[in-house]
């Protein structure tokens, strides 16, 4: 029910899109209505790839095994993913922390879980911001961070931020900007 109601919307923008695409007089305006229907589709594929990671974790739950995952090598290897994304958006992004810092965990979980979380940062950071994803140890514990310049997420939304599919007011601004329906982050 959740995953179906989070759908409604992006799929009502596209029609929006679409009918905006269809009314567009000028070739500037086609090219601007083209623009904002790509951008959507883009957002659409990229909820419907998360709601199937969900349901694919939900489903396997703890079928699968355990491997001991070198925290470092994940963090390089995501953010080499995310660099032409970080470079395309004005952003630095960078990784630091020492080599082999392990942890016994899902490692494709983990990745779509770091993924996700330097997507989200270099989303919300204005141009000219950093994102830096660090690997360090407290104790026996390895501790991974994404430490990025953007809005933050204000104290009265922290408590609602695990929720599924909850997303903030920072969220919905950046949103309507985004889907060209009113004004973003300031940069």
């Amino acid at each position: 029910a959740d995953a179906a109601h989070e759908l409604r919307t992006p799929i009502t923008a596209l029609r929006l899109q679409l009918q905006l695409l269809e009314r567009s007089d000028t070739a500037v305006e086609r090219r601007d209505s083209l623009t904002a229907l790509s951008a959507g589709i883009d957002r659409s594929q990229r909820l419907i790839g998360q709601f199937l990671e969900i349901a694919s974790a939900e489903a396997d739950g703890d079928a699968r095994p355990m491997e001991q995952v070198d925290l470092s090598e994940l963090a390089c290897s995501v953010v080499a993913e995310m660099s032409l994304k970080a470079e395309h958006a004005g952003i630095d992004l960078g990784v630091s922390g020492p080599s082999g810092i392990r942890l016994y965990g899902h490692p494709h979980q983990l990745r779509v879980l770091l993924t996700n979380l330097v997507e989200n940062a270099l989303r919300y950071t204005p141009s000219g911001g950093k994102v830096d994803v660090e690997t360090t140890a407290q104790g026996s514990s390895p501790v991974l961070r994404v430490i990025d310049t953007g809005p933050g997420i204000p104290e009265s939304e922290r408590c609602r931020v695990f929720d599924s599919f909850y997303r903030g007011q920072n969220a919905l601004k950046i949103a309507r900007y985004e889907d060209g329906r009113g004004p973003g982050r300031a940069t």
